[in-house]
């Protein structure tokens, strides 16, 4: 069986990116009116939530792919839980039936576990993900999204803001995005907002800072981050 390879992964989405970029910058190159930059700008970072949400979706996938040991310990553990609310079941299970554990499953059984409904998980946060890993993924790939900097973290969970405040717009989604504009980390970064609230993410991202807009310095500093997932 062809495996999913990680680096393939990262090298699709790494090319996503640079195709947005790209684009983007022409766009802004291309239009004079402050309104039409604005929704070009909401448009690139709506789209840089949706790349990296497939990205870390398909990474999981991937490691998972390179070795299934944790998929099938997880699988075990939430049968044998089940099966404590009955125990003329439980018994049996115990008596008839066995676990036949495998380091390997075929991509289709695989996606039959972990995508059942065969579309991405949208996770709230970072931390999320971590959990998705931990509960996934052996320890050594589950290092790698564990180990992420206070700062990577902040610049992803930044990500998944915007994203969700530029797709709802709602008010609890644009609190969300202030909270979140307030962490600590991202302040070297220069997306950390000042003592005023954000009133729309759309002005602020096209906002100019080191020769470009903050949502362009956010898309390098995602890349960053989510290179270290497959470093």
């Amino acid at each position: 069986m062809r495996k999913i390879d990680p680096e393939g992964v990262w090298s699709d989405f790494e090319d996503q990116l640079g195709e947005q970029a790209r684009f983007y910058t022409r766009s802004l190159d291309a239009l004079t009116s402050a309104q039409d930059r604005k929704i070009a700008t909401e448009n690139y970072t709506l789209t840089l939530g949706v790349l990296f949400e497939g990205f870390v979706n398909d990474l999981i996938f991937a490691y998972a792919n390179r070795d299934c040991t944790r998929v099938m310990q997880h699988l075990e553990t939430s049968v044998r839980k089940t099966l404590e609310s009955n125990r003329k079941a439980a018994a049996a299970f115990d008596g008839f039936a066995e676990f036949k554990s495998q380091r390997h499953l075929t991509k289709k059984e695989l996606k039959a576990i972990l995508d059942p409904a065969e579309r991405n998980t949208s996770f709230p946060n970072y931390a999320s993900i971590e959990d998705r890993a931990n509960q996934w993924l052996i320890a050594e790939h589950a290092r790698r999204f564990t180990g992420l900097t206070a700062q990577q973290r902040a610049i992803i969970d930044l990500t998944i803001a915007f994203r969700n405040n530029l797709a709802h717009r709602s008010k609890s989604s644009l609190d969300q995005l202030n909270d979140i504009l307030k962490l600590g980390p991202l302040y070297p970064t220069g997306l950390c907002r000042s003592v005023n609230r954000v009133q729309q993410a759309g002005h602020y991202l096209k906002s100019q800072m080191n020769g470009g807009t903050r949502a362009s310095v956010l898309a390098v500093l995602l890349r960053e981050a989510a290179h270290e997932l497959v470093r």
